[in-house]
């Protein structure tokens, strides 16, 4: 039987295990502590609260910023659905804005016209997503936010580690910024998020929220909570176990390795694959913690994908334009040819598996997949 190359598989570090005995023989319950502590520490920003997933920390976000409903944010057509899908659950109505084609991130002048556009008391928040790990012009960005007066959120899910003019990405000029532990959600061992912010305002609210509105919370080494506590809001249980914070510190901790072998991988597909016919290589540059490797096919991408998964690799596609999915082409009567550039890159896009566990041996197999399937592709 043919091995099969998957699309994503987590990683396993030497510390993944030492950290989760830690939590099941109760030496040590203090993981989620020490998370937050060591992403504030990594990141450089003043406050991090963990979650039981990036989704709990964009919707934690908007909640900390009081969104209601009728409010405005604006976002790109080219994200994961759980972006308009926390503003849909305030009420408020996400404007979508059409992407650049080099990178397939939010295409600024069009955000601009957006912003003019839309402007009034309604208008909330721009919500800015690094689409495979590649962070845009986000001093534009944060430009814009403070000629419209709306706050920014960045979407980090798959930028963890990126870095921005001498700053990590989560302190660069965002009021807010969330990552995820599992970009990959399908294939991932946890579910877990990250947000972080300067503004203590911004943190006091979110840690009010995240478990239930409850002050005076304290627990014990077990997890049990005190009985005297006073809940003075309507909040959620978007808190994560020690379990997950323990994996999560572990991976944390090798956040730079895991970047950097994303990188080498990154690098053998460009040389392996250059002058392949019917592909186009993505632009890596040293900026690009490379999330995803996203190459496009100038034709018939679908049966492409069909043949490599007879050769034994599982692709991927980030992603599908939300306009080309049934809830929001109904909410919002937008028609296939609205979204014009995410529309065209969506039909030739497909993102190659990229993980630090990925051998050399592995990366080798799928280029000579994607060149024997190139040959014969018509």
């Amino acid at each position: 039987m043919q091995n099969t190359i998957e699309f994503f598989k987590p990683t396993i570090h030497e510390n993944t295990t030492k950290y989760i005995n830690d939590v099941l023989t109760f030496a040590d319950n203090t993981k989620v502590k020490k998370l937050e502590n060591a992403f504030k520490e990594l990141i450089g920003c003043k406050y991090a609260i963990a979650t039981n997933s990036g989704t709990s920390a964009l919707h934690l976000a908007m909640c900390a910023l009081d969104f209601k409903r009728g409010d405005k944010v604006i976002c790109s057509i080219n994200v994961f659905p759980s972006v308009p899908e926390s503003v849909r659950h305030f009420d408020a109505e996400p404007i979508f804005v059409d992407i650049e084609s080099d990178y397939y991130n939010i295409d600024l002048i069009k955000l601009e016209k957006a912003l003019e556009k839309n402007q009034s008391k309604k208008l909330k928040a721009v919500i800015v997503s690094h689409t495979a790990g590649k962070v845009g012009n986000m001093e534009a960005v944060y430009d814009l936010a403070r000629n419209y007066n709306v706050k920014v959120i960045e979407d980090a899910s798959n930028a963890m580690g990126a870095e921005y003019n001498g700053n990590f990405v989560g302190n660069t000029g965002a009021d807010i910024t969330v990552f995820s532990f599992a970009p990959h959600l399908c294939n991932s061992f946890i579910n877990a998020g990250m947000l972080v912010t300067n503004d203590k305002t911004i943190h006091e609210r979110a840690e009010l929220l995240v478990f239930h509105g409850m002050k005076r919370k304290s627990c014990d080494e077990y997890g049990n909570v005190d009985y005297i506590y006073d809940v003075v809001d309507i909040g959620w249980k978007y808190d994560i176990s020690q379990l997950e914070a323990a994996y999560c510190l572990a991976d944390l901790e090798h956040i730079r390795k895991s970047i950097a072998r994303r990188k080498e991988i990154a690098a053998k597909y460009s040389k392996l694959l250059a002058n392949t016919r019917h592909v186009s290589l993505p632009k890596v540059d040293e900026g690009h913690v490379v999330s995803q490797y996203i190459v496009e096919i100038d034709k018939n991408r679908d049966h492409f994908v069909n043949q490599l998964k007879k050769e034994g690799v599982k692709i991927g596609v980030h992603y599908m334009p939300l306009h080309l999915t049934e809830y929001y082409k109904t909410k919002y009567a937008m028609k296939v040819f609205d979204y014009s550039v995410a529309l065209g890159c969506f039909q030739r896009v497909m993102s190659l598996p990229i993980y630090p566990s990925l051998t050399d041996a592995e990366v080798e197999k799928v280029c000579e997949a994607v060149k024997k399937v190139a040959e014969q592709h018509i």
